[in-house]
Parts: structure tokens; C-alpha cells; sequence
């Protein structure tokens, strides 16, 4: 039943109950009450003025009410429960006259690709949980002052409001990802694509920000499931990040990644300990991208665990190979990323490739970094029990970085602790970080845990670190990060 018959339905039951039961006691309360026939009509005529005024006035409140929550139904879109479009420029409009120099706004447009020959495979009811889906993909609680509209069949706008320009790029890969995930559950061949428009670059009020985000969309839509930006510099960087996350999955795929070696030394005796193995990969294009670009793009998209797989055994066959593992290369260390340790399938194909792996597990030190262990305690404490089953040590990466309690100790069983590299290259000047660096290295080998310094680059950090009695030590001043055939490795530190 339509709302406007539904209202009106409501409105004439309610007018005929009450005038139902007005006739029914006005003439009794009449009859009781009037003796003679001249008060008799008197009274008669009186109760119907007031009958008049009194429905007057109901039907006039009754009318309001419904008007009202006819406006409020048509507030809210009936599928999906997001802002109609009227309301939602309302309010974007309202948000946007209260932005300030410091206001970074952001508004997209989002249409699905392929849509109504999907949905006419779908069917009514599964189309609508589609729409529902990806409503809760975008409407998401964690963006504050986030307002979101369902602008037709199958496309959704949305305005927010982020902390800084930068996060505007990662925020929107990492939506377009989510909803083609979401998407191609119905469906293999249904994407998305996406405009972006900033205010007030791209226009100073909900009308010409939705009119410059509608242009990136069709510009977007000519080669679907794509992100276009109203300004052409944003559309550009867009699309060479999205070409360096095709080209990494194709790097990792062919095994084009490489590896390098940077030493370990153990600063009493001055002996190699161990080697670092950190990831290296050359673009046809762009030449050497480095890890803090490329190793975020891994985890964005989820093949981080393909990159640990590939450097695991490339540094296997490479140490195995040189005959250096168990001779002069008593320990392998490899950076095990935050996201790929809090993966259950991640950690699940860890624990099978050292199942596999037995003589290499031995010489296998996995590093997490500090944040990762705090992430969740307790599952931290399950994974590093899981896989020390295997022989491998664990190290902490990055230590003193965080807000570690030193009662992590008692509950993750690590062998190892790296001191961040920023106390280390302090030191010298800073009697603070010197301080803190002696007070880890002593609490460290009161629990029995190794610690290495990282990050050396003089002559007087190391002298400093050997006065604090540190125990292993890594920077460049000891040895560049190489390939296993090039690295020099120092005898004597």
C-alpha cells in the first residue's frame, strides 16, 4: 500500500472513531440533561457548532502530523535507509558553510558498473541486499560528519570530512576495494567506479561539488571499475598508483622481487651474527620504488603474505646455496608486517611453509614490530607459540616507538628486541634517548632477551653502544643492505 493511501486511510478512520463516538454520548449527555424541548434544541444546536470546531481542529492537527511524517518518510531512501537526495544537499550544504581553512571536505560519487544486467540475473530481492551492502560500505560510522544519499538506482554520493588531504587517496583505493570485494560476491563481472571532487577546489557548494564529481564519474565510467578525480593532477596520481599496484601483483607473481642482506654483528667479539633480508623491487618505469611505498601498497591490498612467501624462499635458496646457512650465518631475519600477523590465513601459511621447511625454520628469526604485538596481546602470545614450535626466534622491531608496558614480556615469549633506530641516532646529543637506550638494554638482559641496536650510522654510536654493553648492532656504518654475492661483510666492528 502506497504512504499518501496509507495517510489518508489513517486520517478518515481516525475522523470516524471520533465522530462515531461523539454522536453516540453527546445525545445521551443531551438527553440526561435537557428537561423541556426549548433547552432540548438549544442543546442540540450547541453540540453540533462544537462538534464542528472540535473536529475542526482535530482534522487540522491530524493533517499536520501526516504532512510531517509524510516529509520524513520521503527523507530517507526505503532500501538502503540513507539521506534522500533533497535532504542530503540540505545538510551537506549546512556542513560546508561551516568549513573552515583547516576543513578538508571530500565528496564522491559511486556507480556500479554493469548494473541493470546484473540485477535483472539478481532478481528484486537479492538486488536490494546488494544495494543495502554497499550502502553500509559507504555510510561508515568511523569518518566523522559523514553524510551519504542513495542519488539513483545504483549510484551513491557522499560527502566527509578527513584530518588531511593525504588520507583522501587511500580512503578512496580502500572503499573502491571493498566494494568490488562486496560486489563480486553477486556477481564475477559487477565493479564499481568512482568520482571524486574536493571542496572547495572543485566547488564551494553541494550543487557544484556533485556537478564536478559527476564528470570524474563518467570520465571513471568510460573504462569502469576505475577512480577518476575532478582535478586532472589527482586523477593522474590516481591511476599511477593503481598501475603500481598491478605492476607489484605482476613483480611478486613473477618472482621479479629481489632481496638483500644487511649484517648483523655481536658487538663483544665483533663476529657476524646473522643477516637481515629486506625486499628490493625495480619498476620497468619508475626505477627503485622503495619499501615505504611498496610494501603499504602490499598490505592495502592484501598480497603482503605473496611478498613474505617470495623473499621466505628466495633468502632460503640464495643462504642454502652460498653454503653460509649454519656455517657463518647462524640466524635469517625477515620483517613480518603488522596486517600479515594479524591474519589468520596469513599466519596459517607461515606455520605450513615452516612445517615444510625445517632446516631453514631453525635459522629463521620472524620480526614484528612493536605495534603489531599490541594490536591484541593474547592472540600475539597464541601465533608466536604456534610457530616457535618450529624452531624459529621472534624479535620485536622498532622497540621503544610504541607504549609498550613491560609487562608484554610476561606475556609474549620473544627472544629478541631491535631498539629503534631513532634513540639510537639521538644519543649522542640527547641524554634522554642515551638513558632510555641503557634502561632497555638492562631490562632486556634481566628477562634474558637479546637486544640488537639498529640503525648505526657513526663511529660514536657505536662506541656508545659498546659502553652500554649493547649486544648486537646493525646500521650502515657496519654494512649496506646487498645482495648475498656483494655484501661486505666486516670482520671486526
Amino acid at each position: 500500500m502506497k504512504k499518501t493511501t496509507y495517510y489518508a486511510l489513517k486520517l478518515a478512520l481516525t475522523y470516524f472513531f471520533f465522530a462515531s463516538l461523539w454522536i453516540l454520548f453527546s445525545d445521551k449527555l443531551v438527553n440526561v440533561l435537557s428537561d423541556n424541548l426549548e433547552m432540548y434544541t438549544w442543546a442540540q444546536s450547541f453540540k453540533g457548532h462544537l462538534f464542528v470546531v472540535i473536529t475542526s481542529v482535530l482534522l487540522w492537527g491530524l493533517a499536520q502530523k501526516n504532512n510531517r511524517d509524510l516529509e520524513r518518510a520521503s527523507d530517507i531512501d526505503t532500501v538502503t535507509g540513507l539521506h534522500s537526495p533533497s535532504v542530503f544537499i540540505r545538510r551537506a550544504d549546512t556542513l560546508l558553510q561551516r568549513a573552515n581553512a583547516e576543513s578538508c571536505y571530500m565528496l564522491f560519487v559511486l556507480d556500479i558498473d554493469n548494473y541493470t544486467s546484473v540485477t535483472n540475473k539478481l532478481g528484486f530481492d537479492r538486488t536490494n541486499q546488494l544495494l543495502m551492502g554497499v550502502a553500509r560500505k559507504i555510510d561508515t560510522p568511523t569518518v566523522p560528519e559523514n553524510l551519504t544519499s542513495r542519488v539513483h538506482a545504483d549510484r551513491f554520493a557522499c560527502l566527509l570530512t578527513l584530518s588531511d588531504v593525504c588520507e583522501m587517496t587511500p580512503y578512496i583505493d580502500k572503499l573502491h576495494r571493498q566494494c568490488n570485494q562486496f560486489l563480486q560476491r553477486y556477481d564475477r563481472d559487477i565493479t564499481c567506479s568512482v568520482g571524486v571532487a574536493v571542496f572547495d577546489s572543485d566547488g564551494e557548494d553541494t550543487t557544484a561539488l556533485m556537478t564536478a564529481a559527476t564528470r570524474a564519474l563518467n570520465e571513471a565510467k568510460k573504462h569502469k571499475n576505475a577512480v577518476a578525480y575532478h582535478d586532472i593532477y589527482l586523477t593522474e596520481e590516481a591511476k599511477k598508483r593503481q598501475n603500481l599496484v598491478y605492476d607489484l601483483r605482476q613483480a611478486i607473481d613473477d618472482k621479479q622481487i629481489d632481496i638483500v642482506f644487511q649484517p648483523q654483528y655481536r658487538l663483544s667479539s665483533g663476529e657476524l651474527t646473522g643477516l637481515e633480508v629486506l625486499a628490493r623491487w625495480t619498476h620497468d618505469q619508475y626505477g627503485n620504488i622503495p619499501p615505504s611505498v611498496f610494501i603499504p601498497l602490499a598490505e592495502e591490498q592484501h598480497f603482503c603474505e605473496d611478498l613474505t612467501a617470495l623473499v621466505l624462499e628466495k633468502a632460503a635458496k640464495q643462504l642454502n646455496e652460498s653454503q653460509l646457512l649454519g656455517n657463518m650465518v647462524k640466524r635469517v631475519s625477515v620483517n613480518i608486517s603488522a596486517v600479515e600477523f594479524n591474519s589468520v590465513d596469513a599466519i596459517a601459511r607461515i606455520d605450513t611453509y615452516l612445517q615444510a621447511n625445517p632446516e631453514f625454520a631453525r635459522y629463521l628469526c620472524l620480526e614484528i614490530t612493536e605495534t603489531a604485538a599490541l594490536d591484541d596481546i593474547i592472540e600475539c602470545a597464541r601465533v608466536v607459540d604456534t610457530l616457535k614450535r618450529h624452531g624459529v626466534t621472534f624479535s620485536i622491531d622498532d622497540f621503544g616507538v610504541g607504549y609498550t608496558s613491560l609487562g608484554i614480556f610476561n606475556r609474549i615469549n620473544v627472544d629478541e628486541i631491535k631498539i629503534d633506530r631513532s634513540f639510537i641516532q639521538a644519543m649522542e646529543k640527547d641524554h634522554r634517548a642515551k638513558a632510555i637506550t641503557a634502561g632497555i638494554i638492562g631490562i632486556a638482559k634481566g628477562l634474558g632477551i637479546h637486544v640488537v641496536a639498529e640503525g648505526i650510522e657513526t663511529r660514536a654510536q657505536l662506541a656508545l653502544l659498546k659502553q652500554l654493553d649493547c649486544e648486537y648492532a646493525q646500521g650502515f656504518y657496519l654494512g649496506h643492505p646487498a645482495p648475498l654475492e656483494q655484501l661486505a661483510i666486516v670482520q671486526s666492528v
